[in-house]
């Protein structure tokens, strides 16, 4: 692999974190409610020739980034100061410690302490080598170059010349011995590199020429593991970097960058020390990111020698299991580690841009031609929509795509966001769709009773009640219009701000009739509504008074407003379906003389406020007005698998759709409102009860 063009070890393939697909969702034509056991693939043609995609890092992100270990070297990470290699593997590799093989904690080498190497560029072709100077030993004798050729499984018939090129039998080769099993070829002066010759690597050690399982010829370089990872680290990272930065008085005679190095030296030891058997039972090499590079010598220098020399034998290992690590790294994470077998940690490291060094791969841009993802998915027919429905919830966008849906004119497939990249040639698996409707939607917050806030998307977090003991539980939450704050406000009609939320004043200090059920914020931001389950209406800030249902008898309590596109009117909702409409808010219908089988959680409007749809607790969702049927724009896994009853919805910034969550947090989102994660895919096992999400802009 040449320096400076880092590998993205081992494949994407590896990690697989799964989550089933859209199964089903919940529809009603003007009131009427039915139910389908397939989303509707969108009619509509993609709305540009190319598929634009803004992402994330180069490779899977498991465990060490070395654009981002090399930022952590530097002090390149927000703060944080230069990190040794000892804290840079702590931090990428948790659970795990440093050791020394040996040292009666961490396993001794295998083989003696040396590594075996299938060589994958000679299989089933004659092993030649010639020595760097002198001769080589051969099963028999020594020659300047010797030729081993596979005859029968195991059997070689062994040549010498002068050189490594011609054809074997005729000149200026001569046959020396027949019948030999498995000849080795090893330099006649010690410690002086063999040349193979074809894929033209210098290599220490020996060479063995074996028959592989198939009876085909396979070579296998011998190598001590210390000349091994001396020249595989410089093969996955430059050794350039370790010159960058100050002097570091930790290790004199090299500077900060030279921690990089011995970091990439650990985690190259350790990941062959954690997989002797590797491939067909040899350590692999192979020009993929399935593989960890090994050229022989071809980007050995006097810092890499110094790298192995002075972390020799360090491995780390796992702390509950007492075996070394399987630490694999790739190039960049995008500024969050992957997870897996090691804890995901945020990487501040893999933004480095100093003039020294930039990395190239923490943001990308990719244009995909439309008629190309046609072509590899014919099934589908022309695409219409490319659709994420399960991310890892780590980072932008929601985090690492885990499974997306393509939707076209025949049909849709799903498939894994790490197949999806791979096919495309992406640099990861982690990026966002960027030019396709999404409703002016870029994230959502959802939150809980207890006042936590979960950030999905582009929203960014920016404080909860979570950790405060509240008089009254939280029953909902709005945002401010640019997305750089929020309000909680808890059923006694305390309000919160975070971010640039405003205070504009609570009922935190009145008695009230009937407790708060939710908040909606005007279009400014200047202001917000509070309503409570009498259909009480408190206006505070910019918000105007346009009427409620306070004064009323009602069939059933108020769960929930929702305003106008202008902020001129506001319906309020009722359990059983029965709706007011006040101000501009026009009355479209409502399901009060026919109260549905679960209660009414929920109101969103349409685009123009010509209609609205309802959400039901057990994901109907019924249609007034001109709101069209709409098909889930994203959701993990679907409503007809929900696990709870549903909590609220919220309309997304266009009118065209609207995001939804149920109790447990999972989410839902339908029409052009996108789909970024949620609480019940990020934590498993979360006992929190949700209760509201607001939309942040995208």
């Amino acid at each position: 692999m040449p320096a400076g063009s880092l590998r993205t070890r081992p494949s994407l393939s590896l990690r697989r974190l799964g989550s089933t697909l859209v199964l089903g969702l919940v529809l009603s034509l003007s009131g009427t409610a039915m139910l389908l056991v397939r989303p509707v693939s969108p009619a509509a043609a993609y709305p540009t020739s190319s598929v634009v995609l803004n992402g994330h890092g180069y490779g899977h992100g498991i465990g060490m980034s070395q654009w981002g270990s090399l930022g952590y070297a530097l002090g390149a990470d927000n703060g944080g100061g230069n990190f040794t290699y000892q804290q840079i593997l702590s931090h990428y590799y948790g659970n795990t410690s440093l050791h020394t093989l040996g040292d009666g904690t961490a396993p001794v080498a295998f083989n003696g302490g040396n590594v075996n190497v299938a060589m994958t560029e000679v299989n089933g072709g004659d092993t030649i080598v010639t020595a760097q100077s002198g001769n080589v030993n051969y099963p028999g004798g020594s020659a300047v170059a010797v030729r081993f050729q596979l005859v029968s499984p195991g059997n070689y018939t062994i040549y010498t010349s002068g050189g490594c090129g011609g054809d074997p039998g005729s000149t200026p080769w001569a046959q020396v011995a027949t019948g030999i099993n498995n000849p080795t070829a090893s330099p006649a002066t010690a410690n002086v590199p063999l040349f193979l010759c074809g894929p033209n690597l210098t290599l220490h050690g020996t060479l063995t020429a074996l028959a592989n399982s198939t009876g085909a010829a396979r070579t296998v370089n011998t190598v001590p593991l210390e000349q091994y990872v001396q020249d595989v680290a410089p093969a996955e990272s430059p050794t350039t970097w370790a010159a960058l930065g100050s002097a570091n008085p930790g290790t004199p005679g090299f500077n900060w960058g030279f921690q990089q190095s011995e970091a990439q030296t650990v985690a190259s030891r350790s990941y062959v020390e954690a997989s002797p058997g590797g491939y067909g039972g040899y350590a692999d090499i192979c020009d993929s990111t399935a593989c960890q590079a090994y050229p022989g010598t071809r980007y050995e220098t006097a810092t890499s020698i110094a790298a192995a020399a002075q972390t020799a034998g360090q491995v780390m290992v796992i702390n509950t299991t007492n075996t070394v690590a399987d630490t694999q790294y790739s190039s960049s994470s995008g500024g969050y580690s992957a997870g897996a077998q090691f804890p995901a940690v945020v990487d501040a490291g893999d933004a480095i841009c100093l003039p020294s060094a930039c990395n190239p791969h923490h943001n990308w841009t990719a244009s995909i031609p439309v008629a190309t993802i046609d072509a590899a998915y014919p099934q589908i027919g022309t695409l219409s929509a490319l659709t994420v429905t399960s991310r890892n919830g780590l980072g932008d966008f929601g985090g690492r795509v885990q499974h997306l849906t393509l939707a076209g004119s025949n049909g849709s497939v799903s498939v894994s966001g790490d197949a999806f990249a791979a096919a495309f040639n992406l640099q990861s698996d982690w990026f966002g769709v960027g030019n396709q409707p999404s409703g002016g939607v870029g994230g959502y917050w959802i939150n809980a009773g207890d006042g936590g806030v979960f950030s999905f998307g582009n929203a960014s977090f920016h404080g909860s009640t979570g950790n405060i003991t509240l008089n009254k539980p939280v029953v909902g939450m709005a945002a401010t219009r640019d997305g750089g704050g929020y309000w909680e406000v808890a059923s006694d009609g305390g309000v919160f701000s975070f971010g640039n939320a405003t205070f504009h004043g609570s009922t935190g200090n009145i008695t009230l009739n009937k407790p708060m059920v939710g908040m909606a914020a005007t279009p400014s931001g200047g202001g917000y509504w509070l309503v409570a389950s009498d259909g009480g209406v408190f206006s505070f800030g910019d918000a105007a008074f346009h009427g409620s249902t306070g004064s009323l008898k009602l069939n059933r309590p108020i769960v929930g407003m929702v305003p106008t596109h202008d902020g001129g009117g506001y319906w309020l909702i009722a359990s059983d379906g029965g709706l007011f409409a006040f101000g501009d808010a026009a009355f479209h219908g409502s399901l009060g003389n026919n109260p549905p089988p679960t209660p009414i959680v929920g109101v969103a409007p349409s685009a123009d406020g010509g209609g609205y749809w309802m959400l039901e607790a057990n994901a109907t969702v019924h249609a007034f007005g001109d709101a069209p049927p709409v098909s889930p724009s994203g959701s993990s896994p679907g409503l007809a698998t929900a696990n709870s009853p549903m909590a609220a919805m919220i309309p997304d910034i266009g009118g065209g759709g609207f995001d939804v969550v149920d109790q447990t947090g999972q989410a839902f989102s339908f029409g052009d409102a996108p789909y970024f994660g949620d609480v019940a895919t990020t934590i498993n096992g979360y006992s929190g009860r949700v209760v509201g999400i607001a939309v942040s802009p995208g």
